[in-house]
């Protein structure tokens, strides 16, 4: 899984992509057509803004939701951008809380069939 780094590719995402929310995250998805670009898989990129107490809990937040996100969409190729925009309470819940609840919105976008979930 590739990072989401381009201002234009976040800015796409944001004003075209679909938005799912959970109480700990809030989820952009947008579906990339195959001749955009070269890659194939999902690009990701993660937001946590400053109503976290100070960098090292919106560091430690945006490493959590990528590492979970990793898990959550293994080896998929699906061309997916991804934006997860995390809140303060990401901080406080359990991996597989966190993971349950990722593959859940994952599966409302429809990056994830109905069938795949990680362990």
């Amino acid at each position: 899984m590739e990072r989401l780094r381009r201002k234009t590719e976040i800015d796409r995402v944001f004003e075209e992509g679909r938005r799912f929310y959970s109480p700990w995250v809030a989820l952009q998805a947008y579906q990339r057509q195959p001749e955009a670009d070269a890659e194939a898989g999902p690009r990701l990129a993660v937001v946590a803004g400053k109503r976290f107490r100070g960098s090292v809990e919106r560091n430690r937040a945006r490493r959590l939701l990528r590492e979970t996100c990793r898990i959550a969409l293994g080896e998929s190729r699906a061309r997916w951008d991804l934006i997860l925009i995390a809140r303060v309470e990401v901080l406080d819940i359990p991996f597989a809380e966190r993971l349950r609840m990722l593959n859940s919105l994952l599966r409302q976008a429809g990056v994830l069939s109905e069938g795949a979930e990680a362990a």
